[in-house]
């Protein structure tokens, strides 16, 4: 049984939510000289960056994630998504959960924490990841006693084989890991191969992966496309003269950027081809460096999540080699289908922003992925053995999908600041933080543009937020 600590010692509830407000021009006083507009409201003069929700982690998980905010002081936003995915990764390609006849998914997760330099993106990666590693350095020793074996064997004749009693045929062996290191699509797939349940991809900086792609050939990023669904997969070694297939290819990925990169890495043609939503954002607001302190952290706490991703790994599927399928509960279902056709569905008719279409499609699939996740937790932190998502599971993982919804949203304005043309920037810069229709108008005349096209640029919800018939507000392009 897995120990958890006693929340009821904790003497406060601790905030994780941090407000951000805006730049935004001064609103006009109220002079009497003319006639005044409404006043907007204080709530909508900033717009507060969304916290994960910790409510979808089981109850040691999320014990764990509070200790680590207050004694090693990570931003939770890191490392909880750090922590999922990690779990996510060490389930890999063993559970699957479907949807319909047709829909099946695996926990299959791209993730991207943003930050600026030195705000505390590494360490929660690297801890989160630290049990993986683990268990990768033990599978390295195992490797080289046995390729240490393998060149002996290889460096005998086949009589002195015999009279060393060694066998007659012998296989190379093969490198186990769960983590890969930048590697490039040729030692991914290798690394795939030997390793059918499945790794993760972690690129301390994602400026490294993403450079790296088309520098050998034309097919590096539509790989990433096509491996995000665990697409079959066939991959020709011409310079072996090997062939290998990948019938279920899992490969997460987790890697961490910079603001002011988001334009070049997941804006442009990134947002059209589907490459950028594919990546759930991580982005909170920080605005400094982490704290240090002298509080020490209670014993146990990474031995206990050390344990919880070991029992993933190694969990008894007694004898079946055959992944574990997972299906939903009819109230389960029900739930889904409800938020499909009032939330995401109304979303994707509202906006005209190509990058927010795309990610509604993309937060579709990764609600069943969440579901699968959210479920396999309770069962190994609990010990539970539910082979069907029950409702909390789909609740959850709904709010976690509006989680990074809104911080897609966050990204996008940023992403796109670096995308338009120059009478938009200009316009853009010349409105204040609230305005009319007819000022927009007025100032995109003076500017050269028509009165169509100053309508159509306000219609782009990742820029403007339309608060009533005729009035608009700037969503901010900088964090």
């Amino acid at each position: 049984m897995l120990q958890t600590a006693d929340t009821s010692t904790i003497p406060y509830k601790m905030n994780y939510n941090n407000s951000a407000r805006y730049r935004r021009t001064p609103q006009r006083p109220e002079c009497g000289l003319h006639e005044d507009e409404p006043v907007i409201p204080q709530s909508k003069l900033q717009k507060e960056v969304p916290s994960f929700p910790l409510s979808v982690f089981p109850t040691a998980i999320r014990n764990i994630v509070e200790t680590l905010v207050e004694f090693e002081h990570f931003n939770v936003n890191f490392i909880a998504a750090c922590m999922f995915t990690t779990f996510a990764a060490a389930m890999g390609n063993r559970w699957t959960v479907r949807f319909s006849a047709t829909w099946v998914e695996r926990p299959i997760m791209y993730v991207a924490l943003i930050g600026y330099p030195s705000c505390g993106k590494t360490p929660p990666l690297r801890l989160a990841l630290s049990p993986l590693l683990n268990l990768d350095h033990e599978y390295d020793r195992e490797y080289c006693v046995k390729l240490k074996a393998y060149k002996q064997w290889e460096s005998k004749s086949p009589k002195e084989r015999a009279a060393l009693s060694l066998p007659e045929d012998m296989e190379r062996p093969r490198r186990r890991c769960h983590v890969v290191v930048d590697a490039t699509i040729e030692a991914l797939i290798g690394a795939m191969r030997d390793n059918p349940q499945g790794i993760i991809l972690y690129s301390d900086e994602l400026e490294s992966l993403f450079a790296n792609f088309n520098r050998y050939n034309s097919s590096d990023e539509s790989y990433f496309l096509s491996a995000f669904s665990g697409t079959p997969f066939k991959y020709i070694r011409k310079s072996a003269d090997e062939h290998i297939f990948l019938p279920n290819p899992y490969c997460s990925i987790i890697g961490s950027t910079q603001p002011g990169r988001l334009a070049k890495q997941f804006g442009g043609e990134r947002v059209v081809n589907g490459f950028s939503s594919r990546f759930l954002k991580v982005y909170p607001d920080i605005t400094d460096m982490p704290t240090w302190d002298t509080e020490r952290m209670p014993d146990g706490i990474m031995e206990q999540w050390e344990r919880i991703i070991r029992k993933v790994v190694t969990f008894d599927f007694k004898g079946n080699e055959q992944p574990m399928e997972l299906t939903f509960s009819l109230e389960a279902h029900r739930k889904l289908c409800q938020w499909k056709k009032s939330v995401n569905n109304a979303i994707y008719t509202a906006t005209e922003s190509e990058a927010e279409k795309a990610v509604c499609g993309k937060l579709e699939i990764y609600l069943m992925r969440f579901c699968l996740i959210i479920r396999i937790m309770k069962n190994i932190c609990n010990e539970e053995s539910a082979a069907m998502i029950d409702t909390g599971s789909a609740e959850a993982a709904i709010e976690l999908v509006e989680y990074f919804r809104e911080m897609e949203n966050r990204v996008i304005r940023v992403s796109l600041s670096g995308n338009l043309d120059k009478r938009q920037s200009e316009l853009l810069d010349a409105l204040p933080y609230g305005f009319r229709t007819s000022d927009a108008i007025d100032i995109g005349r003076s500017l050269g543009m028509s009165e169509s096209t100053v309508k159509r640029f306000l219609k782009n919800s990742a820029i403007f937020r339309k608060e009533e018939h005729g009035r608009y507000t700037k969503m901010s392009c900088d964090p």
